[in-house]
C-alpha cells in the first residue's frame, strides 16, 4: 500500500524485452524437453534393442507425470507464477544431472524412465505457469499477438527439438543430450527470473490465501467451454506418440537409413514447423480455431498414408515437411485459443490439464502402435494412423465451430464485470489478472434519481463505474453550484481523489436511476501499484484537471 500524500506510481505492464524473455524461456524449455524425448527413446533402444522398450520409455514416463502435472499445475494459480516457473526449471535441471549420470554409467532403464517421468511432470508445471503468466503481464490489447508468439514458439520447439536431438545423437551419446537439456532448463529459469514486470505483478500470498484460487472463476465452466480445443490437441498428441514408433520403423525398414534416417525425418518435420512459424508469426488473432485446428490435424496425420507407397528418402522428407507444418499449426491454434479465452484465475489449471492430456495422448499412441503393428502390419497401421485422427477431428468440427461462435459470449457470461471493465479507457492496457482482481472487489449498488453518490469535500474511499443510467457532476463554490458535465454509462468517476490522495473534488448526483459498481480504494490502489493500469489513468487525471472539469472527483 502506498504512503498517504503520495500519488499512485502507475507503471506500465510488461515491456517488449520482458515479453521476449518470456517467449524465449518457453521456447528454450520446450526445445530441451522435446529434444530429450528423443534421447530417452534412443537410450532405451540402445540399452535393450527392443521397440517395445521404446514405447515403454515414451509412455512409462508420462503416466506418473500425469499425476504430477494434474496436482502441481494448480499451484500456478495459487502462488506467484514466477516462483513456480523458476523453481520447476531448477528442479528439472537437477533431474537432468541425475539422468546424465545414469546414462553415462549405463544404469537401469527403469531408473532412467523414472527420472524422465519426474522431469516430464515438473516441466509441464513450468510450462503451465509460464504460458499462464502472459495474461498477468500483457495488456488485453496485446494478448492475442503475444499468445500467438508464445504458442508458435512452443509449437516450433515441439517440431524442431526432436530434429536437433537427432543431429546431436549423430555425434554424441544420449548422456550428452540429457546434459544439454539441463542447460536449457537453467537458461529458461534465468530468463524467467529476469522478467521485472513478473516479479511485481505476482506477490506471495498470505497464509490465509494460499489455499484459494486467484479469482472466483468457475473452473468447470471454463473447462466445458474449451474442451474442443483440448480434444484436438490430444488427438495431435496421439499422432505424435504413434510417430515415435512408426518413424523408427519407416527409417530402418523402408528407408534402410537406421537411426540416421530417423534424424533426417525429424529434421524435415522441424523445417516444416519453421515454415508454419513464418506464417503464424504475422498473425495476431485467435480466430478461426475450427478451420485451423482441423487443417493442422489433416496436414499432420493424412500424409502418413504416403509411407504405404514406400517412397524414397526425398519423398519421405517432403512428407515430413508437410507434417511439421500441420503439427505447428494445430498446437499454435489451440494454445492461442486457450490464452485468449481462459481467465487468468484458471489459466494454470487449464494449461496443466492441456499438458496432461498431451502426455496421455502421447502415451496411448506410443503404447498401442507396437500392438497394432504386430497384429496388422505396417501398411494397415499407417492407414489407421492416417484416417482415425482426421475422422475424429471432423467429428469435432461442429463443436469447434460452436466454440468460435459462442466462446466470446460464453466468456462474457463468466466474466461480465471484466467485460465491462476492459472497455473502459482507464483499464484499456490493464493485464487480464488486473481486471479479474478489480472485478472480484466490485460491490454493485443502485440509486434513485437525485441521490448524491459522492459529495465534494468528503474522503475519497472508492472508484465508481457507472454501468447504467446518467449522472451529473457539480461543483459547489462561493458563487453557487455549477454543473461541470453529465456522464453516461459506461464511464467511471472518483479516480482523482484516489490517485492524488485528496478529498472529493466535486459532487456526483444521479440524474436518473443508476446501477453502479463501487470499487474500494484499497482494491483500486493495489491494482494500480502492483499490476499496472493504463497510461490513461495519469493522462485522464491530467486532462480532467487541466480542463477544470473535476469530473473524476
Amino acid at each position: 500500500m502506498l504512503d498517504a500524500g503520495r500519488t499512485v506510481p502507475v507503471r506500465t505492464t510488461a515491456s517488449t524485452s520482458d515479453v521476449r524473455r518470456l517467449v524465449t524461456s518457453v521456447g528454450v524449455s520446450a526445445l530441451g524437453t522435446w529434444s530429450y524425448n528423443v534421447g530417452i527413446a534412443v537410450y532405451a533402444y540402445q540399452e535393450t534393442g527392443s521397440t517395445a522398450w521404446v514405447a515403454v520409455a515414451t509412455a512409462g514416463r508420462y503416466v506418473p507425470a500425469l499425476v504430477i502435472t494434474s496436482l502441481g499445475s494448480r499451484w500456478a494459480d495459487r502462488l506467484p507464477r514466477r516462483v513456480v516457473a523458476v523453481s520447476a526449471d531448477l528442479f528439472c535441471a537437477l533431474v537432468m544431472v541425475a539422468l546424465t549420470v545414469v546414462a553415462v554409467r549405463h544404469g537401469p532403464i527403469v531408473l532412467a524412465i523414472a527420472l524422465a517421468a519426474l522431469s516430464s511432470g515438473v516441466a509441464r508445471i513450468q510450462s503451465a505457469a509460464a504460458l499462464a503468466s502472459a495474461a498477468d503481464l500483457v495488456p488485453e490489447s496485446r494478448l492475442a499477438r503475444t499468445a500467438t508468439a508464445l504458442s508458435t514458439t512452443e509449437a516450433v520447439a515441439t517440431a524442431v527439438g526432436p530434429a536437433l536431438a537427432s543431429l546431436v545423437l549423430a555425434f554424441a551419446p544420449p548422456a550428452a543430450l540429457f546434459a544439454l537439456n539441463g542447460v536449457t532448463f537453467c537458461l529458461s529459469g534465468l530468463l524467467i527470473a529476469s522478467i521485472r514486470s513478473m516479479s511485481r505483478a505476482a506477490r506471495w500470498p498470505s497464509r490465509a490465501d494460499r489455499g484459494a484460487d486467484r479469482s472466483s472463476v468457475d473452473y468447470d465452466a471454463v473447462r466445458r467451454l474449451v474442451w474442443p480445443l483440448l480434444a484436438v490437441r490430444t488427438i495431435a498428441a496421439v499422432v505424435y506418440g504413434m510417430d515415435v514408433v512408426l518413424l523408427a520403423v519407416v527409417a530402418t525398414h523402408q528407408l534402410r537409413q537406421g537411426t540416421g534416417g530417423y534424424g533426417w525425418l525429424l529434421a524435415a518435420a522441424g523445417a516444416g514447423g519453421l515454415l508454419a512459424a513464418g506464417w503464424l508469426g504475422s498473425r495476431g488473432d485467435a480466430g478461426r480455431s475450427a478451420l485451423r485446428s482441423a487443417l493442422g490435424v489433416a496436414l499432420y496425420s493424412v500424409p502418413l498414408i504416403v509411407f504405404v507407397l514406400s517412397p524414397a528418402l526425398p519423398g519421405s522428407l517432403a512428407v515430413e515437411v508437410v507434417r511439421g507444418i500441420g503439427a505447428v499449426l494445430v498446437t499454435a491454434t489451440v494454445v492461442v485459443g486457450l490464452q485468449s479465452t481462459v481467465p487468468s484465475g484458471a489459466a494454470g489449471r487449464i494449461f496443466g490439464l492441456s499438458h496432461a492430456l498431451v502426455m496421455a495422448g502421447t502415451s496411448v499412441g506410443a503404447l498401442m502402435t507396437p500392438v497394432v503393428l504386430g497384429a496388422v502390419g505396417l501398411d494397415i497401421t499407417l492407414v489407421l494412423a492416417t484416417l482415425l485422427p482426421f475422422a475424429t477431428t471432423l467429428a469435432l468440427l461442429p463443436s469447434l465451430r460452436r466454440f468460435e461462435r459462442t466462446g466470446a459470449a460464453a466468456m462474457a457470461e463468466l466474466e461480465p464485470r471484466v467485460a465491462v471493465l476492459r472497455n473502459l479507457t482507464l483499464f484499456q492496457d490493464a493485464s487480464r489478472s488486473t481486471l479479474y482482481s478489480v472485478a472480484d472487489s466490485v460491490e454493485e449498488t443502485t440509486c434513485a434519481a437525485g441521490h448524491e453518490i459522492v459529495v465534494q469535500g468528503e474522503p475519497s474511499d472508492a472508484l465508481y463505474v457507472l454501468v447504467s443510467g446518467r449522472v451529473e457532476v457539480v461543483l459547489d463554490s462561493a458563487q453557487g453550484r455549477t454543473t461541470l458535465r453529465v456522464m453516461e454509462a459506461a464511464s467511471y468517476f472518483g479516480e482523482i481523489g484516489l490517485v492524488r490522495r485528496v478529498n472529493r473534488t466535486a459532487t456526483v448526483i444521479a440524474a436518473e436511476p443508476c446501477t453502479l459498481w463501487r470499487i474500494p480504494a484499497s482494491a483500486f490502489l493495489d491494482a494500480a501499484s502492483q499490476a499496472g493500469l493504463s497510461g490513461a489513468l495519469t493522462d485522464g487525471v491530467r486532462v480532467r484537471l487541466d480542463a477544470g472539469s473535476f469530473a473524476g472527483t
